[in-house]
C-alpha cells in the first residue's frame, strides 16, 4: 500500500522545483531561460510521477477493499464466500479461460477430457460432460447461463471481473448453483470516450494469441466496443505417427469477436446488446481421456493400456503417444443478449434477454493406439447442435432505509440434437442404430430475497426460489422435477473494517432420464444444505485483508455416473448414464489473504483444508475389481468413507511480487506463484490410477511497464517444474474387455514459456 510518506517526497520535490521556477522568473538575470525550461520540465516530470503514485495508491485502496466485500450484482447480501480476479489479475495470473482460474480461488479444482470443462469445489464435482450435462457450478457471462461443460471452456477477451461464489447459490442462482456460481462480467461500452488496446503472445512451442479492443462514443448518449481475438496452438500432447505436429493432440485454431452497443439517454435508463461468436478448430482429444493408464483385473491393477489392439506401441508419457486415427473437435456459438437497466425511483428494474446456436462436434481414436484399423471405427465421437434462450426479469429496491429486496423471474429453454458418430472410410456418420429427436429442457424459477437492517451493524437476511424443470429424451419419454430452495443467516460488522456472517443455504442440480434399458429409467436431483459462519477485516492500516470462512455441507441424492455395455442392432456400443447412489458430506475452512506492505511489494495466498467423505453411497460395480474389503456387496460397490473426486485435504496457493521503479525507464515487477496439493483422486473410486499424489506446481513472470502505462512488456514461464498432473480419469468396462475394469485418463499442461506485449491507448 502506497502511504502518505511514500507520496511525501514526491510532493515536496514538487514545490521545491516550483518554487525554484517561480524564483527564477522574478530574476531572469541570475537564471538562464534555459535552467527555467529545464527546471519546469524537471517539475512536470516530478507531477507525473506524483500522480501515478496517488492513482496507484487509489487503486490499491480500491482492491483491498473490494477484497473485504462480497455484494455481486445479483447476491443481495454480504454475507457469502467470494473470490473477485480483477482485469490487472486475470493479465497478471496468465487467466485467458477456465483452465487456470481455479489457481486463485482457495479449495477451487479444475479437470478437464477433452473439450469439456470439470471444475470441482467443496467435496462436489462435475463428473458427467456433454450436451446432456449439468455443471455443478452455475457459470454466467454477462448474466447469460453458460449451459454446457463444452461452453464453458469459452475464452475471457476485455473481461473487466470475475466472481466466484463458493458454495450453493441456489436462491439468486438456481440450477446447477451447487458447489457454487462463476460470474463473468466483460467491459462494457463507455461513454466517456475514445479508448483502444492490442495485445499479441508467443509461446513455445507455436503458440500465438492477439487481442484487440476498440471503444468508440457515437454520441453522448451512444456508445459502441468492439473485442476480438485469435489464437493459434499446437497441440502440446505429441503424437509420434507423423513427423509434423498436425496430428498432436490439443491444438487448435480459434477466433472470437464481441461488438457491444450501449444506449444510455439519462441516468436512469440503458439499453445494452451484445452480439458474440467463437469458432474453433483442433485436433482436441477424447471425450473422455485420451490416454490408457491403467486397469483393474481380478482385482489386481495392471499399470498400461491392457486392451491395445495387435501392433499398437506403448505410450511414451503422458504428453508423447501414438494414436493412428485423426482426432478433432470443431465447434461454433453464436450469441445475442439484450439487457436492459431502468430505474423506477422506488427501484430498478432489469431485463437480461439471450439468444445463442451452439454446434460442437469432437472426434477421438476409440482404441487409443497406433494399432488397429486407422480408417473405420463403430464409435469414435459425438456431434449436436444446441439452441438456448434463456430471460432473467427483476426488479431490486432502491431505497437507503433498513429493508433492501429483490425479486424475479427466470425462464431457461434449450433444444439439443446430439448424437453418436462412426467413421467409414475417413468419413464421420451417424450410425443408423443411433435415435433421433430433440433432447429438451425447460426450466422456470421465480425468487426473492430481502435483508432487514434490525440495527446500523447487524442484518439478518433470507430468500425463496421455486424451480421446476422439465426434460425430455429423443425417443419422447419425459420427466419433471421441482421444489423450493432457501436461504436465511445474519451478518454483523464490528467495526468498518470487519465483518462477520452466519448463514445457511441449499441448492441443486437437476435429475433426469436414462434412455437405455437394463440401468436405472430416472434419477433425482441432488440437494445440499449447507452451513457457513465468514470472517472479513482489514488489518495493517488497511494494507492487508484477510477473509475466513468455514462450512459444512450435507450432500443427498448423489448422482453417479456409471457405464455400460449396451448391444445395439449391428453393433455394440459402450454408454454412460446417471443413477441416484446415496449421500456424502463435507467440512472445510478457506482462507484469502492479500497483502501490500509497502509500495513495492504484493502479497497474497489463498489457503484450504477439506473433510470430504462419502456415506450410504453406492454403484454399480464394474467388472474386474474384484473384491475390496468393506466396499464390495455382490454387483454393488460401496464407496462410504472414500474421498469424492478432487477433493484434496490440503491445499495453499501464494502469489508474491516485486516492483522495481527505475524512473526514465519505466517499472519492472518480477513475480511468484505457486501452489501446493495434498494426495487426491481423479475419480470417486480410490484406486491405483486415479490417485494424483502431493505436488508443487508454480509459474515464474517478469512485468516491464514503460512511462506512461501504456505499453508492457510479460515474459512468463507457466508450470515451471513441468510436472505432470492428472486431470481427469474415467473407469468403465470396454467393449473389446468387457471383463477388466480400465481408467482412462487426461492430463494438465506441460511448461510453457513465451512472450506478451500489450499496449493500452
Amino acid at each position: 500500500m502506497k502511504t502518505f510518506r511514500a507520496v511525501f517526497p514526491q510532493l515536496f520535490l514538487c514545490f521545491f522545483i516550483s518554487g525554484l521556477a517561480q524564483a527564477a522568473n522574478q530574476d531572469s538575470n541570475q537564471v538562464s531561460l534555459k535552467q527555467i525550461k529545464a527546471l519546469e520540465a524537471e517539475l512536470a516530470s516530478a507531477k507525473q510521477d506524483v500522480a501515478r503514485l496517488e492513482a496507484e495508491l487509489a487503486n490499491a485502496k480500491q482492491q483491498l477493499a473490494g477484497a473485504g466485500k462480497t455484494v455481486t450484482h445479483r447476491e443481495i447480501s454480504a454475507a457469502a464466500a467470494v473470490t473477485r480476479i480483477t482485469s490487472e489479475q486475470l493479465q497478471n495470473h496468465g487467466i485467458h479461460d477456465a483452465t487456470r482460474l481455479a489457481q486463485q480461488v482457495p479449495g477451487m479444482l479444475y479437470g478437464q477430457s477433452g473439450n469439456e470443462a470439470r471444475f470441482a469445489m467443496r467435496g462436489t464435482h462435475t463428473n458427467r460432460t456433454g450436451p446432456e450435462s449439468d455443471q455443478i457450478l452455475a457459470i454466467y457471462e454477462d448474466g447469460v447461463p453458460v449451459v454446457t461443460t463444452t461452453q464453458a471452456l469459452g475464452p475471457y477477451v476485455d473481461v473487466r471481473e470475475i466472481e466466484v461464489l463458493r458454495g450453493p447459490q441456489g436462491v439468486m442462482y438456481g440450477r446447477n448453483a451447487f458447489g457454487g456460481a462463476v460470474a463473468i462480467h466483460s467491459n462494457e461500452p463507455d461513454l466517456s470516450g475514445w479508448d483502444a488496446a492490442l495485445q499479441g503472445s508467443i509461446a513455445f512451442s507455436d503458440f500465438t494469441r492477439f487481442e484487440a479492443m476498440l471503444n468508440m462514443p457515437v454520441s453522448d448518449s451512444l456508445a459502441v466496443r468492439l473485442v476480438g481475438a485469435s489464437e493459434s496452438v499446437s497441440g502440446y500432447v505429441n503424437n509420434l505417427v507423423l513427423e509434423s505436429d498436425a496430428d498432436d493432440l490439443n491444438g487448435r485454431i480459434q477466433q472470437y469477436a464481441r461488438l457491444s452497443a450501449r444506449w444510455q439517454p439519462g441516468d436512469d435508463f440503458s439499453l445494452q446488446l451484445n452480439f458474440a461468436s467463437l469458432d474453433q478448430n483442433g485436433t482436441g482429444s477424447g471425450i473422455w481421456g485420451y490416454q490408457q493408464v491403467g486397469a483393474m483385473i481380478d482385482g489386481s491393477y495392471y499399470p498400461g493400456h491392457q486392451f491395445a489392439p495387435a501392433g499398437g506401441t506403448p505410450d511414451h508419457s503422458p504428453w508423447t503417444i501414438a494414436r493412428n486415427m485423426a482426432s478433432s473437435t470443431e465447434l461454433e456459438n453464436l450469441s445475442t443478449t439484450l439487457t436492459l437497466d431502468w430505474n423506477l425511483g422506488f427501484a430498478t428494474l432489469e431485463w437480461l434477454a439471450n439468444t445463442s446456436k451452439f454446434e460442437s462436434m469432437q472426434i477421438f481414436d476409440a482404441d487409443y493406439s497406433n494399432g488397429g484399423n486407422a480408417y473405420n471405427s463403430d464409435f469414435n465421437g459425438w456431434d449436436s447442435f444446441m439452441d438456448t434462450v434463456s430471460s432473467d426479469l427483476r426488479l431490486s429496491s432502491n431505497g437507503q432505509g433498513r429493508l433492501d429486496w429483490i425479486a424475479g423471474v427466470h425462464i431457461l429453454s434449450n433444444e439439443n440434437d446430439w448424437g453418436w458418430l462412426e467413421t467409414r472410410d475417413s468419413v464421420q456418420l451417424r450410425p443408423e442404430w443411433d435415435a433421433d429427436g430433440l433432447y429438451t429442457t425447460e426450466s422456470t424459477a421465480v425468487y426473492a430475497s430481502t435483508g432487514f437492517r434490525v440495527f446500523d451493524n447487524t442484518r439478518v437476511f433470507g430468500g425463496l426460489r421455486w424451480y421446476e424443470d422439465q426434460k425430455q429424451l429423443r425417443s419422447g419419454e419425459r420427466g419433471s422435477w421441482d421444489g423450493v430452495l432457501w436461504n436465511a443467516g445474519v451478518e454483523h460488522g464490528f467495526s468498518e473494517r470487519t465483518t462477520s456472517y452466519l448463514r445457511a443455504s441449499t441448492g441443486y442440480r437437476p435429475g433426469g432420464i436414462n434412455p437405455m434399458a437394463g440401468v436405472p429409467a430416472a434419477y433425482d436431483s441432488e440437494q445440499v444444505t449447507a452451513i457457513e459462519l465468514g470472517f472479513k477485516t482489514l488489518l495493517a492500516h488497511e494494507t492487508l485483508s484477510l477473509d475466513a470462512a468455514a462450512f459444512f455441507n450435507d450432500y443427498s441424492d448423489m448422482q453417479a455416473q456409471s457405464f455400460t455395455i449396451l448391444p445395439l442392432p449391428g453393433t455394440a456400443g459402450l454408454m454412460d448414464y446417471l443413477s441416484t447412489a446415496g449421500d456424502k458430506e463435507s467440512k472445510g475452512l478457506e482462507i484469502e489473504m492479500q497483502w501490500q506492505p509497502e509500495q513495492h511489494w504484493n502479497i497474497a495466498a489463498q489457503f484450504a483444508w477439506l473433510d470430504a467423505q462419502f456415506k450410504n453411497y453406492s454403484v454399480t460395480k464394474p467388472a474386474g475389481l474384484g473384491h475390496i474389503a468393506g466396499h464390495t456387496e455382490t454387483d454393488q460397490l460401496r464407496l462410504d468413507g472414500w474421498q469424492p473426486a478432487f477433493s484434496p485435504e490440503w491445499s495453499l496457493g501464494m502469489q508474491a511480487s516485486y516492483l522495481f521503479d527505475t524512473g526514465r525507464w519505466g517499472t519492472f515487477r518480477s513475480m511468484l506463484q505457486t501452489s501446493f496439493t495434498s494426495d487426491y483422486y481423479t475419480n470417486d473410486f480410490n484406486l491405483p490410477g486415479a490417485l494424483q499424489k502431493a505436488h508443487l506446481e508454480g509459474d515464474i513472470r517478469f512485468f516491464w511497464d514503460l512511462p506512461g502505462d501504456k505499453l508492457r512488456l510479460q515474459f512468463f514461464i507457466e508450470n515451471f517444474t513441468n510436472k505432470e498432473i492428472l486431470n481427469a480419469t474415467t473407469i468403465y468396462n470396454p467393449v473389446e474387455r468387457p471383463d477388466i475394469a480400465t481408467f482412462l485418463a487426461a492430463w494438465g499442461d506441460p511448461r510453457k514459456y513465451g512472450l506478451t506485449l500489450s499496449y493500452h491507448y
